[in-house]
């Protein structure tokens, strides 16, 4: 796992995705911790720091991770109508984004991804 393995716009849209995590609709305060395995602020906090991450440190590989799976998978109410708000790129390019940076072969279909196999 490692942002290096990423172009410029897949990085951009990463770090979009810790945005969204972080100030959007998507994840409520009362779960978002149990959701995460970190709080907003240390989310917040890795995004703070961006583009110098450290990604020996749990924490930020775990904001990463859960960023994109969670965004992915998560049910929200009315995803589809915010997503485009915070992120520049459909759930499908995120899909393969988040399979690169993990440094697995893209699946074929975006549907058959397990939320839960990506959960830290």
């Amino acid at each position: 796992m490692s942002l290096a393995d990423l172009d410029e716009k897949e990085r951009e849209v990463v770090r979009e995705c810790l945005q969204a995590a972080v100030d959007g609709p998507f994840f409520p305060d009362w779960e978002f911790g149990t959701i995460f395995g970190i709080e907003r602020n240390d989310v917040r906090e890795v995004l703070s720091c961006w583009p110098a991450l450290n990604e020996t440190d749990e924490s930020v590989v775990r904001a990463i991770n859960n960023s994109l799976n969670n965004l992915l998978g998560y049910p929200t109410r009315n995803k589809n109508e915010i997503w485009a708000k915070f992120i520049s790129v459909t759930p499908w390019e995120v899909a393969l984004i988040f399979d690169k940076w993990k440094g697995r072969a893209p699946r074929a279909v975006y549907k058959v991804r397990d939320y839960f196999d990506d959960a830290m």
